[in-house]
């Protein structure tokens, strides 16, 4: 079902969420001071416009109203940024995700009526550094600070065994919920569903959980 973004700030992170948003089939309005920002975007989206949203009013008679989620990412501009979402807040947006760059502005926003604080630089060097670090590991996708659905090349000791006799679980705390082979990828692969050579385990779990399963078979490999 097709839903309505508002995006405020149009740098790179905002710029690109919005474009993204609205190739997906979504409804996008977006807003920032500057002119050029918004030429960036207005031939790509559903409505660009001016907006200074620090002030409640102007904010209001946006339409903004009519989003079911905004995202909240402008730039340095902490203060700004918090009174933006203090704005959504008092004029009823119930989904306001905004954006931080330390942990104490995250915080903050929490306090003040964000649904959501997200941290891109933060998030994006985890992501890489599990990249470097981790050979094993094909693609990394946090979903929180603490869990990560990952693919991992299948370890040789699990080769002709059924996922049931792995004890994966019970182990390492961790689950295969696909398996991807050459031809084709199994969802939620049953109990007795045998490991093939050369295929890829995508599992999901906590981190420190994940980086252990990965440790161990490095090991013995070695």
């Amino acid at each position: 079902m097709k839903k309505n973004f508002g995006v405020i700030g149009l740098g790179t992170f905002g710029s690109n969420i919005a474009i993204t948003l609205e190739k997906l089939g979504q409804q996008v309005m977006a807003f920032d001071k500057d002119e050029v920002s918004i030429g960036r975007v207005t031939d790509y989206i559903t409505l660009a416009n001016i907006l200074d949203s620090r002030d409640k009013k102007a904010l209001e008679e946006s339409g903004i109203n009519a989003c079911d989620t905004v995202i909240v990412s402008m730039g340095d501009n902490c203060d700004a940024t918090f009174l933006t979402v203090l704005n959504l807040k008092e004029i009823g947006i119930k989904n306001i995700i905004a954006k931080a760059h330390t942990l104490e502005e995250g915080r903050i926003l929490d306090k003040i009526g964000a649904t959501r604080v997200i941290y891109p630089e933060m998030e994006g060097a985890v992501r890489l550094a599990n990249q470097l670090t981790s050979s094993d590991i094909l693609e990394y996708i946090e979903i929180s600070p603490d869990y990560q659905v990952t693919e991992i090349d299948v370890p040789k000791e699990f080769i002709g065994k059924k996922i049931e006799d792995l004890h994966i679980a019970k182990k390492f705390n961790i689950l295969i919920i696909a398996i991807r082979e050459k031809e084709k990828t199994i969802i939620v692969p049953s109990s007795t569903e045998v490991i093939k050579k050369g295929c890829i385990l995508v599992v999901v779990g906590q981190t420190k959980d994940i980086l252990t399963f990965v440790k161990k078979y490095n090991s013995d490999e070695e």
